[in-house]
């Protein structure tokens, strides 16, 4: 079942929109549910839920998720923007991974400071934390 029980799921809107407001579960049920997607198909069903989402603070989470290994592009579409359409899906065997809660975090450990104690912490000059 995963390190999420599901009986905490409550599934909302179109039958698979999870009711939290962490993005990174969200993007990884939306996976899980339809085997693949890309962000803007992701974006236009979330903003449902969460209606301050921007679509530039999707990509970049679909980013950082490639980036830490847990999705990966398996096909591309050419697009009328220029840009192509990627569909991700999750890796196989990181569908449980601990990072997909806070995704930013793992790339960024500063982020969990939060903006004030992060000014602070700069100038202190204390080291970038690991």
């Amino acid at each position: 079942m995963g390190f999420i029980s599901y009986a905490l799921l409550i599934i909302v809107m179109e039958d698979w929109i999870p009711h939290f407001r962490l993005t990174g579960l969200a993007i990884r049920e939306y996976l899980l549910t339809f085997g693949k997607g890309n962000p803007y198909d992701f974006y236009k069903r979330f903003r449902k839920v969460k209606p301050t989402t921007s679509y530039s603070s999707i990509a970049r989470y679909f980013y950082i998720l490639r980036r830490l290994g847990l999705i990966e592009v398996v096909e591309e579409e050419p697009s009328r923007h220029g840009f192509p359409k990627r569909y991700h899906r999750i890796v196989p065997g990181m569908e449980d991974d601990p990072r997909w809660v806070a995704p930013q975090e793992a790339i960024y450990p500063e982020t969990r400071l939060g903006r004030k104690r992060y000014r602070k912490w700069v100038e202190e000059g204390r080291p970038k934390l690991e």
